[in-house]
């Protein structure tokens, strides 16, 4: 990348560094416009970050395009699930745009995938069917803890499915790669473990502090956050591999 790009990437991370803190601080104990504020300051600047890299490496590159559709509707689930006084629309339509957001992450990961395995199948019946025993487990765990997600059950089933798939793909990939003999690839496939694995534990933690206030504690808020926004700086940086 040029110096212009390196400063720029520079400038996105810290900006998360700083504004992820300031936060945390806004909106605890209950969501406010301020803290949206700081949210999506936090937002843009992972978006900004894979557009930086993206331009910098070749932007109409498939993965890059993939990855940049993902960022976005990871932003727009931002903005809707943070919204002060939210209704169930604002969070079903979050769900909605995150669920998009692992969509079009998978896709890209398909085509790491046909690069690195041509001929394969883009998905295993086996993935399948970890994503439904993830999702399954994780509502089990739950309900054992006298935890109900009431009517949201079912939405909340189908997106865990997508972000259970996306997990699995990244982890599945990153190991591939790991096990492999080129060690340029160890960096990009420990971003791709990392992203995946960072996004599911985030959710699974917002999932218990959105629906049992038990669990509405500050130290798990603390810890929801900062593997969210890390996870989207990891799959960030992965544009810079795999464009």
């Amino acid at each position: 990348m040029s110096t212009a790009a390196v400063v720029l990437c520079s400038i996105f991370v810290l900006t998360e560094i700083i504004f992820v803190p300031l936060y945390l601080k806004k909106m605890w104990p209950t969501k406010n416009w301020n803290s949206l504020g700081c949210k999506m300051v936090c937002a843009t600047a992972y978006l900004l970050l894979a557009l930086t890299i993206a331009v910098q490496t070749d932007i109409s590159g498939s993965y890059a395009v993939l990855m940049l559709l993902g960022f976005g509707f990871s932003w727009l689930g931002d903005l809707m699930l943070h919204i002060p006084k939210p209704t169930k629309v604002f969070f079903l339509l979050g769900m909605l745009f995150f669920g998009m957001a692992h969509v079009f992450y998978c896709m890209a990961y398909l085509k790491i995938q046909q690069k690195l395995f041509p001929g394969s199948p883009d998905f295993f019946w086996q993935e399948i069917a970890a994503a439904v025993a993830v999702t399954a487990a994780f509502l089990i765990a739950t309900y054992s803890k006298d935890i109900h997600f009431g009517a949201m059950a079912v939405p909340l089933s189908v997106y865990s499915c997508f972000v259970s798939m996306m997990t699995i793909k990244s982890s599945e990939l990153g190991i591939s790669m790991l096990l492999g003999k080129d060690t340029a690839d160890i960096l990009p496939a420990i971003l791709l473990l990392l992203g995946g694995i960072l996004f599911s534990l985030s959710d699974a933690s917002l999932g218990l502090i959105t629906f049992d206030t038990r669990y509405k504690k500050f130290k798990l808020k603390i810890f929801n956050t900062v593997t969210y926004f890390a996870a989207q700086v990891f799959l960030a940086f992965t544009v810079l591999f795999f464009n």
